[in-house]
């Protein structure tokens, strides 16, 4: 009876070994099949090369620069967003989000909020660096977005939050879909001929202190996409102009595109001190666009630049 109790006691211990050392295969195939899934975890490598590892699907993200909030929205995510900054204005639904701060982040809140996911600005990552570090301190994903300055850039931006939100495939869509929109308006500027390109000043801020869109801006990119020639063009960024020197340029056409915080800068433009003489002001030629649609970078960017093209050449652009 004694060696029929130890047989079964070796018996037992040999089957429950067993079935622990088979538990983790288990839970490896499950981790597996998990992954085939949802496409997570992921690694990200951001703006700064750093890997980030996003071990799920977010559910709960913050987002601290107006186009990331318009891409993951594009990527029919927005219901995960709990946090954005006072500057968030499209679509309205994100206006109603929480609000995390605006030049400045209040850290605290934001962990408050319990993120899975912070996609961080790459314009703003060095001075709230610190910041950044406390919300990866308290387990949170943080993918820094390249600050895009290009279409090329944006694509980018929309693939890499894409991929951290689990949307590759909407990302590559959207990607394709704005490259079309170029497209459609690059082929139809082709019936535009070099003699009757015309010339255009964009104005992104008004009288007192003019500034303009140089090279290597989306403007600028725009202009040269729908066929037109930015009179400040030999400038870089976003200068502050000197009217004279633009009055002398003669522009055909002009753009405003502060009509949204400006009352009237259409009118404001025609009425200019010393302007008379401008072919575009004599003309009446001088149109007011949105900023968000030709500066911020994010999904609308095709959108400003039909809009924009449009203005200029409504004839091309029907």
């Amino acid at each position: 009876m004694k060696k029929l109790l130890l047989i079964w006691v070796a018996a037992a211990m040999i089957l429950a070994g067993c079935a622990t050392g088979a538990q983790p295969e288990k839970k490896e195939g499950e981790k597996n099949a998990q992954e085939q899934k949802t496409g997570f975890p992921v690694t990200v490598k951001d703006a700064f090369d750093e890997e980030v590892v996003i071990e799920e699907k977010p559910e709960k993200i913050i987002s601290l620069i107006p186009s990331n909030t318009e891409i993951v929205y594009a990527l029919d995510s927005g219901d995960a967003i709990v946090g954005v900054t006072d500057f968030d204005n499209y679509p309205e639904e994100a206006m109603s989000k929480e609000k995390v701060g605006g030049i400045e982040f209040n850290i605290e809140k934001m962990i408050s909020l319990k993120p899975d996911l912070v996609l961080a600005p790459g314009s703003t990552a060095d001075t709230a660096k610190e910041g950044l570090q406390q919300l990866k301190d308290a387990g949170i994903a943080v993918v820094v977005v390249n600050d895009a300055q290009s279409f090329e850039e944006v694509y980018q931006s929309i693939e890499m939050i894409g991929k951290s939100i689990g949307e590759t495939e909407k990302a590559a869509e959207l990607v394709d879909s704005m490259k079309n929109s170029f497209t459609e308006l690059k082929k139809k500027a082709e019936s535009i001929k070099p003699e009757e390109q015309k010339t255009v000043f964009v104005e992104v801020s008004p009288e007192p202190e003019i500034y303009t869109a140089g090279n290597h801006t989306f403007i600028n990119e725009m202009l040269e996409l729908i066929g037109a020639k930015n009179a400040a063009g030999d400038m870089e960024g976003w200068p502050k102009v000197d009217p004279e020197v633009m009055v002398e340029r003669n522009p055909d056409v002009i753009v405003t595109t502060y009509g949204y915080y400006t009352e009237k800068p259409v009118e404001q433009v025609l009425a200019r001190k010393g302007w008379n003489t401008v072919k575009a002001v004599k003309d009446q030629q001088v149109f007011d666009v949105h900023s968000d649609l030709v500066t911020r970078s994010g999904p609308r960017l095709a959108e400003g630049a039909e809009v924009l093209a449009k203005a200029i050449y409504p004839d091309v652009f029907k």
